[in-house]
């Protein structure tokens, strides 16, 4: 990336490194990235490329040996977690809610922003997507409805035909609250919010049943089963383990609902980035360095990020419409239906989403664990040392040095590249189940081969662009 004046650098770092962390929200990056990032954008985007002209030399079906997972005959899912996990996370939240109300009202010095969004939203969403199924241990209301209506009998039932829609539109409701709202990390905010979805989704449990609510309505736990797919350990009965994303052939069913709950989670996290970049602030008109504020920014910003996902879906859906219109007949008969080859390829792009979604909470992340490790001696600010952490100090020094940051940005782009090139092997595997020749298998993926591309070049320049929140 080329920037300007040594001046302007200055001014830029100094934001960052002096801002105040009050205004900011889970998505704000810790620093501008300095890096002539030409090379590693292209070098990165070839990867992508080279991955996709790979494919095209695998004999039909050679893939299958690979997704075939193995059987450890350990035990699998089947196994329930005891209800005291539950319960603790239950109560783990409850304390943080207290700390909400009544602690500091700055969201840096307060637990309950810091904790949500830096251990939860930022580093939950990775572990669970990519090591362990740890939300079926932590669900903050299994436990207590467990033992609250231990023999319930639910009095209304949710139509099975609404499948994970209302989940959608949760879920595209709270990133509306994250990128929208004017305060997502005021205390006090964020208490009530969530406070209140907590009580919301206890209540429909009880009215609607437990497994019911939680697999069609509760967006989170939707969520986190849908990246749950890409881990490389899965199944029921016994323990299996397999590469990435296996699990989407093995057993899953997904429709359409579950593959846009897919497409709404990569827009806005795309759109997460994009709305903070110098670039976007220009095309409104505004100066990067005299942002008006958040408040300012609410009907655009939720605007930009129904406009992001409409516009996804619409592209992907041209993608998936370019493959089927190059393959029409598969061995004499219709080929794939239009829903079923969205829908599959849809599934095939979690790996970007989990993987952005590293990329672009890497840094804060790196910065905010120690504030909330700092925050833990003194939660309540009464002048405690906890655990004996009062000492902890924020160290962002790391920001300023070049070697360092150049690993950071290469750490982010190389998994933003590796999440692409898993997304590449999975569509190729699913154009596989939908055809029956090679030729047909790359035919298939004609639209979305070029959607790969473009979308690597567009992540990539994300990660390296200047912000202006």
């Amino acid at each position: 990336m080329v920037v300007g004046t040594k001046r302007f650098i200055g001014m830029l770092i100094g934001a960052v490194l002096t801002g105040d962390a009050a205004h900011a929200h889970a998505a704000d990056q810790g620093f501008v990235l300095l890096l002539p990032t030409t090379a590693y954008i292209t070098g990165g985007t070839i990867a992508v490329a080279v991955t996709i002209l790979l494919m095209f030399f695998l004999n039909t079906h050679q893939l299958a040996r690979a997704f075939t997972p193995y059987d450890t005959g350990l035990p699998g899912r089947w196994f329930t977690p005891p209800r005291g996990f539950s319960l603790l996370a239950s109560a783990a939240l409850a304390a943080l809610i207290y700390i909400g109300l009544a602690g500091p009202t700055d969201p840096q010095a307060n637990l309950l922003p810091l904790t949500l969004w830096t251990v939860w939203w930022m580093a939950l969403f990775v572990v669970q997507g990519v090591v362990c199924d740890v939300w079926r241990w932590i669900n903050p209301w299994t436990g207590v409805f467990d033992t609250v209506f231990p023999d319930h009998k639910a009095p209304l039932v949710l139509p099975k035909s609404l499948s994970v829609w209302p989940a959608v539109l949760l879920f595209a409701a709270f990133m509306g609250f994250v990128l929208a709202d004017t305060a997502p990390n005021d205390p006090e905010r964020l208490a009530t919010f969530a406070l209140g979805y907590w009580l919301f989704t206890l209540t429909g449990m009880a009215l609607f049943g437990r497994k019911a609510w939680l697999r069609q309505v509760e967006c989170f736990t939707v969520l986190f089963g849908l990246i749950g797919n890409m881990r490389i350990a899965g199944g029921d009965r016994t323990l299996k383990l397999g590469v990435p994303g296996w699990q989407t052939f093995h057993g899953t069913r997904f429709d359409l609902s579950h593959a846009f709950f897919v497409l709404v989670l990569l827009a806005a996290g795309s759109f997460d980035g994009l709305h903070e970049t110098f670039w976007w602030l220009g095309q409104l008109g505004i100066n990067p360095l005299e942002y008006p504020g958040r408040t300012a920014m609410v009907q655009i910003t939720t605007l930009g990020l129904i406009g992001a996902i409409c516009l996804l879906t619409a592209v992907f859906a041209g993608a998936v419409w370019i493959g089927l219109r190059a393959v029409p007949v598969v061995d004499g008969q219709r080929a794939a239906g239009f829903a079923e080859a969205f829908i599959r390829f849809a599934i095939a792009l979690l790996p970007i989403a989990i993987g952005y979604h590293f990329a672009h909470y890497f840094v804060t992340f790196l910065v905010q664990m120690q504030v909330v490790v700092a925050t833990l001696a003194d939660p309540l600010a009464k002048g405690w040392n906890l655990f004996g952490l009062a000492q902890s100090r924020v160290m962002v020094g790391f920001l300023t040095v070049p070697q360092t940051v150049k690993l950071i940005w290469l750490t982010q782009a190389g998994i933003v590249v590796l999440a692409h090139i898993l997304s590449v092997i999975l569509t190729h595997k699913t154009a596989e189940t939908l055809c029956r020749t090679r030729a047909d298998v790359l035919k298939m993926q004609l639209g979305l081969s070029f959607l790969m591309v473009a979308y690597t070049v567009f992540g990539l320049w994300l990660l390296a662009s200047p912000r202006g929140v």
